[in-house]
This record gives structure tokens, C-alpha cells and sequence, in this order.
């Protein structure tokens, strides 16, 4: 490769560069726009040591990508992606650990009118120092309660100036600034990244932690309860496997009533609320012997019922032998044949009367 029309400052440095690339296997280009030196600066300190990081005209990382086009595969492709400003960081670390690693890294800075606010933008109650003045119209304008307090401006209530979002307009933005807030979370998002040959774009760069573990957790559940549905034997489901099958054996032992050693006190504690709940039945006084329950088991012949269907009966007869006792009426009926008897001898008389008369 020829540098004719380069001149020899800029072939230095392209040798630095090319040096420099050449020494990582991994290379990530993130976005400069809206990035302030300070962030830059913060994220040198807290990757020092781990990432290098390199500021350099994207031209030169095209030329460089020309002369390692033997050593890193494809590499030119991933320069092709470098548009506008852009800060590439070099690491050994696969891209994902550095998009992790950067999330870490992310700062705290002051809100400026334009921003979108990360988070929502909260003033807390509370004395904020400031001396009684204009700046209380500020607060009006941010419709944040106030009181004066012992000669200065106390906050009555936590308020939310700015939704998560939102633009920060400019009152907003320099009354946070009296207030020595620093609302703003800002960090270096990776735009592409190149690892040994393969290439990531923003849609590959685009890592949600905590929706990532969700994901993992999902999936290996139910490998979990399909391994376990199945009766496969590993080492994530040997000790349920055995316990399925521990508490199957149980169940057919209690419900067989086979007196195995897991399973006699339990069939025992069956038996005993069976008991228990049998003599809730009996009533609270009747807890004497089984004799009760004998008798009131024969009210089959019901002697009592008889015994008054033979008392009635037993009447009837005693009225009809009053009456054949009371017959000496027919032995009474003698008496006319002995009246007749009477009245001859009446008459007789009668006769010798009239006789005696008639002498």
C-alpha cells in the first residue's frame, strides 16, 4: 500500500491507530452527539485499565482497516459503519460485558434546557438555602410550593418539575442549577461493535439486564417441569423426581391402609378422627353404653302397641260374661210356671169364698 498523497504526520498516526486496533479483538463505536467532555472524561477514569479509548477522524479508521485487511475479517465492513462523530472503545471483553460495564460508568450531570430527562426530574422538601428574592417567582413558575422559614426558602412538599421523558425547559433547568441538582444520568451508548469477524449492529446492542434474566429464569422453568413431566432423570431433577415418587408410594399406602412404617402413624391419625368424629355424633348425654342404642335397636315387636291391642280386646269379653252371669233371669222365668200354680190356688179360694157366700 502506497501513502503518496498522505503526508507523514498522518502516516504516523494511521500506524498508531492500525497498532492499536491491531492489539484488540474487540472494537465498539459509540455516539459523541449530546456527549459532554466531562462524560468523556469520567468514563476514562472508570475503564481505565479495562478499555482504551480512541478519538480519531473516522477517514483514519477506514484507511487502517485497509491495512489490517488480512489480519481482522471483515473489519472494513465494520468501518463502513462509522458515521458523524464517534469515540471507538478497545477491549478484549465480548460486547455485551462492555455494554454492561458501561451502564456501571454512567454519571450524574446537570440538566440543561433541551435535555429529555432519564428519569422523572423530583425537587425535595425541605430548606434549600436560598435567600428570599426573585428566584421565588422560579419556583412559582415550576409550581413548587415554598414557605419562608427562618430567612429562607424552604420546599413544603416533594414535586416532580419534569417527567421521565420530557424536555427540560430552560427555567426548569437553571432553577436545578441554583438548587445544585444534578438530575441527568448520562453515559456512552455503543452505536456498532466488532468482535473477531462478526459484526453487531444498534439493533444487537440493545441489552435489558433485568428482562434478560427474566428471560432465563422463564426458559429454564420450563425445561425444568418439562424434564419433570417426562420422568427425566438429571441432576437439576433427580431430588423432585424421588420425592414424586416418594410421596405416589405414600398415597398408595394410606389409601390401601398398608401398615408400612412412613405410613402407620398417619393411617392411625385417620382412624383416631375417624373415631373422634363418629362420638361428635352421639349427643353430650347419652355417653353410657352401648345399651341405648340395643334398645332402641328393638322397636321391632313394639310390645307396648300389642299390649294395648290385647287390653282391648279383653274388655269386650268381660261384658259379655256379665251378661251369662246375670242369667238368672231364664232360671227366674221358672217363676210364671209357679204363678199359674199361685193363681189356681187363688182362684180356688176365690171360689170357696163366693161358696161360703152362698151357704
Amino acid at each position: 500500500m502506497t501513502y503518496k498523497k498522505i503526508s507523514e504526520w498522518k502516516k504516523e498516526a494511521l500506524k498508531k491507530i492500525a497498532e492499536v486496533l491491531r492489539s484488540h479483538s474487540v472494537v465498539a463505536a459509540a455516539d459523541l452527539h449530546k456527549v459532554r467532555a466531562i462524560q468523556i472524561q469520567e468514563v476514562r477514569k472508570k475503564l481505565r485499565g479495562k478499555v482504551a479509548v480512541l478519538v480519531t477522524k473516522n477517514t483514519l479508521v477506514r484507511k487502517a482497516a485497509e491495512v489490517l485487511a488480512n489480519e481482522k475479517k471483515d473489519f472494513a465492513k465494520f468501518a463502513d459503519l462509522l458515521t458523524g462523530p464517534r469515540v471507538l472503545l478497545l477491549t478484549d471483553m465480548n460486547p455485551y460485558s462492555l455494554i454492561i460495564l458501561l451502564n456501571k460508568s454512567k454519571v450524574r450531570v446537570p440538566a440543561k434546557a433541551g435535555d429529555v430527562a432519564t428519569d422523572d426530574i423530583v425537587v425535595p422538601a425541605g430548606n434549600t438555602g436560598l435567600p428570599p428574592g426573585p428566584v421565588i417567582s422560579e419556583f412559582g413558575e415550576a409550581r413548587v410550593p415554598t414557605k419562608i422559614e427562618a430567612g429562607s426558602i424552604w420546599i413544603v412538599r416533594d414535586t416532580v418539575v419534569v417527567d421521565k421523558g420530557e424536555v427540560v425547559p430552560g427555567k426548569v433547568a437553571s432553577l436545578l442549577s441554583k438548587l445544585g441538582m444534578k438530575p441527568m444520568e448520562a453515559g456512552i451508548s455503543l452505536v456498532a461493535a466488532y468482535d473477531n469477524g462478526l459484526i453487531f449492529g444498534p439493533e444487537d446492542l440493545i441489552l435489558d439486564l433485568n428482562e434478560f434474566k427474566q428471560s432465563l429464569a422463564q426458559a429454564q422453568a420450563q425445561a425444568v417441569s418439562l424434564a419433570i413431566n417426562a420422568n427425566y432423570f438429571a441432576s437439576e431433577t433427580a431430588a423432585i423426581l424421588i420425592g414424586k415418587a416418594h410421596r405416589q408410594a405414600l398415597q398408595l399406602a394410606l389409601e390401601s391402609e398398608y401398615p408400612c412404617p412412613e405410613a402407620l402413624p398417619e393411617i392411625l391419625g385417620k382412624a383416631h378422627r375417624e373415631m373422634l368424629a363418629l362420638s361428635a355424633l352421639i349427643p353430650a348425654g347419652e355417653v353410657a353404653p352401648a345399651k341405648k342404642p340395643v334398645e332402641e335397636a328393638k322397636p321391632k315387636p313394639e310390645p307396648k302397641p300389642e299390649a294395648k291391642i290385647e287390653a282391648k280386646p279383653e274388655v269386650k269379653p268381660e261384658t259379655k260374661t256379665k251378661e251369662p252371669v246375670k242369667q238368672p233371669k231364664p232360671q227366674a222365668a221358672a217363676k210364671p210356671e209357679a204363678k199359674p200354680v199361685k193363681k189356681k190356688e187363688v182362684k180356688a179360694g176365690k171360689k170357696e169364698t163366693p161358696k161360703k157366700g152362698r151357704k
